[in-house]
């Protein structure tokens, strides 16, 4: 009988993540600061949704992933 880990391996284990460059990052989205035990944002292969800092509350921007902005 050969040994085991007790533990389940990932195969995530040896994957790093990468900076990105300006071109694939958004500039000046004004992020809420009055999230304390919620959500700010959520994201989906299609879509990034945050909520955003206003007067009148409850405002959020939707943001396609592939959409180019120019800063």
């Amino acid at each position: 009988m050969s040994w085991r880990p007790t533990y389940r391996s990932s195969k995530f284990r040896n994957v790093y993540g990468k900076v990105a460059n300006r071109e694939h990052c958004f500039d000046g989205v004004p992020i809420t600061k009055n999230v304390h035990d919620s959500h700010f944002c959520a994201v989906n292969a299609k879509y990034i949704a945050v909520v955003t800092e206003s007067a009148g509350g409850g405002s959020f921007i939707v943001i396609p992933i592939g959409q180019v902005c120019s800063g």
